[in-house]
């Protein structure tokens, strides 16, 4: 065994497309052939995670449970949908898994968007409760007709457990951003904090940044997937409770020692909207910051 004293860290990247989105590491090691041995694990494991978790592909854990409303799961999808549940009874269920029969009737899976009928709103959101998820043992269980889709959290759910695998590793300087879930470890290669951007909600650019040093940061934005019908905004994020898309956000930043609840918590507080949301976020001590427009101009809450 020998050390080496005084050789300074490469930086190394991963990049691929999975979870719907692009997928970039970015990390500072020493020796060549130990990163390559970890860029390897980190495309095992995420290749694995997405092939699981994919709404859109009939081969998925996903879709075997929609199909079959049993399926058998690994440890880390069964505590997956246990820390959804977790936060969907803390948002009393603002985020919800289950949302799926609800995103299919506005179009957004098609990406030909459409307004609803109140019929078939109502229809639809009568197959959307969280509660009706059982899980016994190793099995995860929905009730026949119901839908569940973990594109809320699964993104930030990989962006942590690519995290673990750098620290078990021995990574000590590393941003992970998989569709824009972001987590960071130690500092950055210049020996400070990360900096990260919020996209300007109503335009190009950055609208201003952030310093991260271990932790993990989510935005939810309306301008992600939306349409407009009569100068009217409708995004992606529905209100499970409504059936309707949240309209009361521009943008929802979450920071948090973890990506997937920072993931499922943007989410949720997109549906509260920026008063409450941010009354909520400072409740539990948890970092925001809501842009939200009012009489066509952007405002701005935050809390700590």
């Amino acid at each position: 065994m020998f050390v080496l004293c005084g050789v300074p860290p490469k930086e190394y990247s991963y990049s691929n497309f999975l979870f719907g989105a692009q997928c970039n590491v970015k990390f500072q090691f020493i020796h060549e052939y130990r990163a390559k041995e970890i860029i390897d694990v980190l495309d095992l494991e995420l290749t694995r995670l997405d092939s699981l978790l994919n709404y859109f592909s009939d081969k998925s854990l996903l879709s075997e449970l929609n199909r079959n409303s049993r399926v058998k799961a690994p440890s880390d999808i069964v505590f997956l949908v246990t820390l959804s549940d977790s936060v969907s009874r803390l948002t009393g269920g603002l985020f919800d898994i289950t949302i799926a029969p609800l995103l299919e009737i506005w179009g957004f899976y098609l990406g030909e968007p459409k307004m609803p009928g109140a019929g078939e709103i109502s229809r639809a959101i009568g197959l959307v409760d969280y509660t009706k998820i059982q899980i016994k043992e190793d099995s995860i269980i929905i009730e026949p007709g119901m839908r569940v889709d973990l594109g809320g959290i699964a993104q930030g759910f990989a962006a942590d457990r690519a995290a673990d695998i750098l620290r078990q590793n021995h990574v000590k300087s590393a941003i992970i951003d998989i569709g824009g879930e972001i987590i960071t470890i130690g500092r950055s290669p210049e020996k400070r904090p990360w900096r990260v951007g919020i996209r300007n909600p109503r335009g190009g650019g950055v609208i201003e940044t952030i310093d991260m040093k271990d932790s993990a940061v989510s935005t939810s934005g309306d301008y992600e997937k939306f349409f407009i019908i009569g100068n009217q905004r409708h995004p992606h994020i529905l209100n499970p409770h409504t059936g309707l898309p949240a309209k009361e956000f521009a943008s929802v930043t979450v920071c948090a020692d973890n990506a997937a609840f920072a993931d499922a918590m943007s989410t949720a507080i997109a549906v509260m909207g920026a008063t409450r949301g941010i009354q909520f976020l400072d409740s539990l001590g948890i970092k925001g910051i809501i842009y939200y427009e009012r009489n066509g101009e952007l405002e701005r809450l935050s809390n700590r």
